[in-house]
């Protein structure tokens, strides 16, 4: 039972690491992800890597195939656009629901994760990893807080799944909102609306959130030749 405890745990270790690798963009598009490599820097065998690698796999933000083993998804127009309306629907219904079922506490917790990412420095990933790193958990927590008081844990865990698939897209595709877009004024407009209890107005704004970081993402495909596989 220890052996089977402590392999569980090296697992959930080396799921973690991947996670956020995988999330900040560390891997390139079609990156392999060979077992024997992760097995031998992390000194554990192929069952424990295979454990972490299908439960990423099992979650989108790792693909898998027959004769070629578990890889780092080379994302196509077409499945950035797929992405990017099931993110459409699940976070304005998150985000509407919470608008119109959410307490005060969660008003305020909306306004603090946004005061805290609007504190925090946006910088490309690449330039300061560390502080691009900051950026991204400020920015997840501000989104995961709009649509936290929607009442329904399963769409909580959704959204999140989608959420982090879209984040390993945007940082692979090397986004950070620059000149192209006024990322703090949509997040300022969207914390307003939800402050405001204007349930049409947040949905849409966050609809359009992510169109936009779909758009951008298709741009930066296309221009990479990943129009098909």
């Amino acid at each position: 039972m220890a052996v089977t405890e402590e392999a569980s745990s090296r697992s959930e270790s080396i799921y973690l690491d991947l996670r956020r690798k995988l999330i900040s963009g560390y891997y390139q598009p079609n990156h392999r992800l060979k077992l024997s490599d992760l097995c031998a820097e992390n000194g554990v065998s192929v069952s424990v890597v295979r454990e972490a690698l299908t439960r990423l796999a099992e979650q989108g933000l790792i693909q898998s195939q027959p004769n070629k083993g578990f890889f780092v998804p080379l994302y196509t127009p077409d499945e950035i656009n797929d992405l990017a309306f099931m993110r459409e629907q699940l976070e304005s219904l998150a985000v509407r629901l919470s608008v119109e079922r959410g307490n005060a506490s969660w008003e305020a917790s909306v306004v603090a994760t946004h005061h805290e990412l609007r504190l925090t420095p946006r910088v490309p990933a690449g330039v300061d990893v560390v502080a691009s790193d900051q950026w991204s958990r400020a920015h997840a927590a501000f989104h995961a807080s709009c649509g936290a008081a929607c009442g329904s844990p399963r769409l909580i865990r959704l959204r999140q799944r989608l959420y982090d698939e879209a984040e390993a897209m945007r940082q692979m595709a090397g986004l950070s909102g620059g000149r192209t877009r006024d990322v703090e004024g949509e997040h300022a407009a969207l914390a307003k609306a939800i402050v405001a209890r204007n349930a049409d107005r947040a949905a849409d704004l966050t609809v359009r959130h992510i169109e936009i970081t779909a758009g951008l993402s298709v741009k930066s495909a296309l221009a990479r030749g990943q129009g098909e596989r």
